[in-house]
């Protein structure tokens, strides 16, 4: 009774510690004490260094910027993701409702007739409330995994932002590529123009023969058949662009995406893989479940204690006055006496889903490290086939430049030209390719490391009383 009687003055016990930090089962192994090695290839993180906007703005291009900020407010997927924040905040204010007294208003009009066919009226108006004491810690329980699951719902939203922005990110350097290999193929078409033009020329002047001239027609004909796959390829990214901005598709213009496609920028911070932890959103959200469902074991421990409540009643009959206030009050406890081991299954219960949601975050963990590992190899390996195809570009140009001087001298046949200009045109359309792969890469990276994705200042958790 005396350790009762501490608990509900100290207002409640402790009945199940929770870690406010739970990690992932490799995490110590790969901390290592402190010194995790860094991912591969990429650069130390210094000091003071850390950029925290958003992070396509590192692309330095304005018109992704403007759609990504259009589809962040437009996307229906976006908004009923957001939505759940307001459940959660809801169901937040549920749970730490019931630490204060519940307060009920009470009314009654009763009119009775005696056999005499005399009437009687009566009424009575009142409050009744009940206030359970959390001497176990059972509804603080409740409210805090209601708190961790609100945050959850928080960093799940800035998760479909990040793969929403991704998403946006990937569909505008491909379309760049594409309306790049459009005016690639225009400018193809013209090579290829002049050269069969040539061909035919020297054909009437004996000086080629009529296969020379079926070569450069074929040629120039399989780049222009080149041209409607292109052409529907841009404008199925475009109607991709407009879904994604919650947009009717095709309720837009095409969009204006000329230029070259540049390098990506600098490389970002990339820290040490225990970093992801606390940077991506889809981790911290993970490890508020895990949190959630450590203080549920708590609130089912609680439940197989005792119950106390205060409760009682104030009400007056007749004309609402002092003197015919008439009030009652009730002290109740209420404890499990036989349940044939339903409270305490229910608690096993809950600690085996702790441990399911650790293995998840385990797991969310591996695949995020092996995202970003996979993410940088890529871009180093798309940066070392960039190089060598602008080596072999440069030489393909050149054998092309000879091929032709021989041709028009007449030293050799067209075949050697129709070689050379295949491998130029098909070596200038993989090359734009790859630059556009090495931006999906760098896009990939920053989705693997969590953005940046800074929490917008509107976004905040229910608060309190």
């Amino acid at each position: 009774m005396a350790s009762l009687l501490v608990c509900v003055a100290g207002l409640g016990c402790v009945v199940h510690p929770v870690d406010p930090e739970p990690q992932p089962a490799v995490a110590e192994k790969e901390s290592g004490g402190g010194n995790a090695e860094r991912f591969a290839h990429a650069p130390d993180r210094k000091p003071g260094e850390s950029n925290r906007d958003p992070w396509w703005e590192t692309f330095r291009d304005r018109n992704l910027d403007k759609l990504i900020e259009d589809a962040l407010v437009g996307s229906p997927d976006l908004r009923a993701v957001g939505e759940r924040i307001e459940q959660a905040n809801a169901r937040l204010v549920q749970a730490g409702s019931t630490l204060f007294p519940q307060v009920d208003g009470a009314g009654e009009f009763q009119r009775r007739w005696d056999v005499d066919g005399r009437r009687s009226d009566d009424s009575s108006i009142g409050l009744i409330y009940d206030w359970e004491i959390d001497a176990w810690g059972r509804i603080r329980s409740g409210q805090a995994a209601r708190r961790r699951e609100a945050e959850a719902a928080v960093d799940d939203w800035l998760a479909a932002r990040l793969l929403l922005s991704s998403a946006v990110s990937e569909a505008w350097f491909e379309l760049r590529e594409q309306r790049g290999q459009l005016d690639l193929a225009s400018e193809q078409i013209e090579v290829n123009q002049t050269l069969l033009d040539l061909t035919r020329l020297r054909f009437g002047q004996g000086q080629s023969s009529v296969v020379d001239v079926y070569q450069a027609q074929e040629q120039l004909e399989s780049i222009q058949s080149l041209v409607p796959d292109i052409e529907s390829r841009i404008e199925e990214l475009n109607l991709v662009l407009d879904t994604l901005m919650g947009k009717m598709p095709g309720s837009t213009k095409p969009r204006h995406a000329d230029g070259e496609l540049n390098s990506p920028p600098s490389w970002p911070e990339t820290g040490v893989p225990s970093d992801l932890l606390a940077e991506r959103p889809d981790l911290r959200a993970q490890r508020a479940r895990i949190i959630a469902v450590d203080h549920e074991v708590g609130e089912a421990i609680a439940e197989r204690l005792p119950r106390f409540s205060i409760g009682g009643s104030l009400a007056a009959g007749g004309t609402p006055s002092i003197e015919r206030l008439v009030g009652d009050a009730v002290v109740s406890a209420v404890g499990p006496v036989f349940d044939a081991g339903n409270r305490k299954a229910e608690v096993e219960r809950r600690r085996s889903r702790v441990q399911e949601e650790i293995d998840i975050f385990t797991s969310l963990y591996l695949e995020a490290v092996r995202d970003v590992e996979v993410a940088l190899v890529r871009e180093d390996r798309l940066h070392e086939r960039i190089q060598r195809q602008e080596a072999q570009l440069t030489t393909a140009r050149k054998l092309l430049r000879e091929s032709k001087n021989r041709y028009v001298l007449g030293a050799t046949d067209y075949l050697p030209v129709l070689d050379a200009v295949t491998k130029v045109q098909e070596l200038e359309r993989d090359l734009l390719t790859s630059y556009r792969e090495r931006l999906s890469a760098r896009v990939s990276l920053h989705r693997a490391l969590g953005g940046p994705m800074p929490i917008p200042p509107s976004t905040t958790l229910a608060s309190q009383p």
